[in-house]
């Protein structure tokens, strides 16, 4: 899945070293994108272990709906494209296992999907099954 394009950089540490003590800020700023980071992984790792492939696939699809969907009503739509082994691969499942979960929330009436975009039908109750 591609949701943009990215643009990496690279820095030396005598330079990075040089930057933070000018700016002392940049030190802060730094600590705490790097805090936010492993509280994510350390989420996903938890996720990972402990949740279902449909409590994962909930969770997926509410973070997804929060950070790109757009409200019509009482539904969300995801506005991103999303294959079954694009939700595959956020989930660390098989493309069939997410074939099965997405099919069992829209016997639910939980969620509805169309070529590749969902919509989130019932937000409560699919947060009860993260």
């Amino acid at each position: 899945m591609s949701t943009g394009t990215s643009t990496v950089g690279f820095i030396d540490k005598a330079k990075a070293v040089k930057l933070i003590k000018q700016y002392p800020k940049l030190e802060a700023e730094i600590e705490y994108r790097f805090a936010q980071d492993r509280q994510h992984l350390l989420q996903r790792m938890a996720d990972l272990a402990y949740e279902s492939v449909e409590g994962r696939l909930a969770h997926v699809l509410l973070s997804l709906a929060q950070g790109h969907g757009t409200r019509e009503g009482n539904r969300v739509s995801i506005g991103l494209p999303l294959s079954q082994q694009d939700l595959g691969d956020m989930l660390g499942a098989s493309r069939q296992a997410v074939n099965r979960e997405l099919r069992k929330l829209t016997e639910k009436g939980l969620i509805q999907e169309e070529r590749c975009l969902i919509t989130i039908l019932d937000e409560k109750r699919l947060g009860n099954l993260e």
